[in-house]
């Protein structure tokens, strides 16, 4: 039932985010053919996971650092755009172990994030750029938990996951140049869940790991920047949710993904090229 309830709110986003195709008034933007932003990005990432009973279990907090790039066609009402990051860094680990002991770590991540986009749109007589999107986006990561001691000095392996996850996306944004080669835009979106899936190895005895299959649930997304001739900048957030999995057994283990959640603020600087 949940899954029909999903189905039945993604078709009509799409619906909606489709609606600005049919106006009559609507004129092409022709300012460029297509444009491709190359970027660097700092991240202040967030990472939680929470018990059944509404607790959380631990939390991960830090700085990644990634490379952007994007290319987006703007000729004609229905365009399109896409784009590539690759991110990595370490960040902090405060939770606990299996016998719930405070424990304290170091988590490597390292991945990417994908997205391709229909963007039907319409610029009104005052130059104000209305734009609509949908498409489908995945992101692929390794999170990599280090070895640690809790406070008596008992060693803890750490754990090592490869994630992934794919979605529908769709939402709304706008452009307006408010001066000379000076351009604002904004937009806002949401992840539309198609499926997710965390092959997790725990690394210790009696064969502890499994393919998780977390349900992923709506997330949000959106930026907001500045274009200034060949340069730009944007601040952006970006959210996954993920649902309780079912318990797998492996080994002597039932092991599942607890409910887990990511917020991710961003900040771009890019470079254009215009072709």
């Amino acid at each position: 039932m949940k899954s029909e309830k999903r189905g039945i709110i993604l078709l009509f986003v799409i619906i909606a985010v489709l609606i600005p195709v049919q106006s009559t008034g609507a004129e092409a933007p022709s300012e460029f053919g297509r444009r491709v932003d190359f970027g660097v990005q700092v991240q202040d990432y967030k990472w939680a996971e929470y018990a059944d009973d509404g607790n959380k279990l631990l939390e991960e907090t830090g700085n990644l650092f990634g490379l952007t790039c994007n290319i987006e066609s703007a000729k004609n009402f229905i365009d399109w755009r896409t784009g590539m990051n690759f991110f990595l860094g370490e960040v902090d680990y405060k939770g606990r172990t299996w016998t719930d002991i405070p424990v304290t770590t170091d988590v490597l991540y390292a991945g990417t994030k994908l997205f391709i986009d229909a963007v039907p749109g319409y610029r009104l007589d005052s130059g104000l750029w209305l734009k609509s999107f949908v498409g489908f986006g995945g992101e692929f990561w390794l999170r990599d938990l280090d070895d640690t001691k809790t406070p008596n000095g008992d060693p803890v392996k750490g754990a090592r996951e490869w994630w992934g996850c794919i979605y529908g996306r769709a939402g709304l944004g706008a452009e307006y140049q408010i001066a000379d080669k000076m351009t604002v835009f904004a937009e806002g979106g949401v992840k539309l869940p198609i499926y997710a899936r965390n092959e997790a190895n725990f690394l210790v005895s009696g064969n502890p790991s499994a393919g998780l299959e977390p349900e992923q649930d709506f997330s949000g997304f959106g930026n907001i920047g500045l274009r200034w001739k060949q340069w730009g900048a944007k601040v952006s957030y970006d959210s996954l949710r993920f649902d309780r999995s079912d318990a797998v057994s492996s080994g002597l283990f039932n092991l599942y993904q607890p409910k887990s959640e990511s917020d991710v603020y961003s900040v771009v600087i890019f470079w254009s090229k215009g072709f």
